[in-house]
């Protein structure tokens, strides 16, 4: 038996296998993409120095000034107005338990239902839909501290109108460049830095 010949045949086999499994993948990635009520993006909350929603492997959630893998979120609808927000590399979905905690899980629950409502200043919140206070009915909202640690939905300083309660969705699966329009100052006639770029913006509900 020719061993080097062997050899040879089994590398293209091994190497076939692993092309046709990056094309399943990729291919699952494309079919995810294009889903009816499914969006990939980064929510970004301009508190503090501004930050990237992140849910890590771990469970745990909080900010990060730089966009990055573990901030590539899914937001997927649920009902009327109703999201579900799922981490792409993390693969567990954003959660509030009944004392306001932020965490992430596994498994997709009631916890893991959140509201999304349209500010005034084109940026949304993100109430949970089964935890509030019982008392009075405030909203418990995802938030972001000056720090980018995950807030307490349930303290009484977390409301709709503060910035910490407040994210943009920005478009992650390509370049931004291509999914927004530059301000250019016609009578100086040179880009205005100031403006950037305005990025395409969704909503559910």
């Amino acid at each position: 038996m020719n061993v080097p010949l062997y050899l040879l045949t089994v590398a293209h086999l091994l190497f076939a296998a692993a092309g046709a499994q990056r094309v399943s993948v990729e291919r699952q990635l494309l079919e995810e993409e294009i889903r009816p009520g499914r969006r990939t993006c980064r929510l970004y909350c301009r508190v503090g120095i501004g930050f990237h929603l992140q849910i890590h492997p771990d469970g745990r959630v909080n900010g990060s000034h730089e966009a990055n893998q573990l901030s590539v979120l899914e937001l997927f609808a649920v009902s009327q107005g109703v999201i579900g927000i799922k981490g792409v590399y993390s693969n567990r979905f954003l959660s509030m338990n009944k004392r306001g905690r932020l965490h992430a899980t596994e498994w997709f629950s009631d916890d893991c239902k959140f509201r999304e409502r349209f500010q005034e200043n084109s940026y949304n919140t993100y109430a949970s839909l089964l935890h509030r206070n019982q008392r009075t009915g405030r909203d418990w909202f995802v938030a972001l501290n000056k720090r980018g640690k995950a807030k307490m939905g349930s303290s009484p300083r977390v409301k709709s109108q503060h910035v910490s309660t407040h994210f943009l969705p920005r478009v992650s699966t390509h370049d931004n460049r291509q999914r927004g329009f530059t301000i250019t100052d016609r009578g100086k006639d040179r880009r205005k830095t100031n403006a950037g770029e305005i990025l395409a913006k969704y909503r559910f509900g």
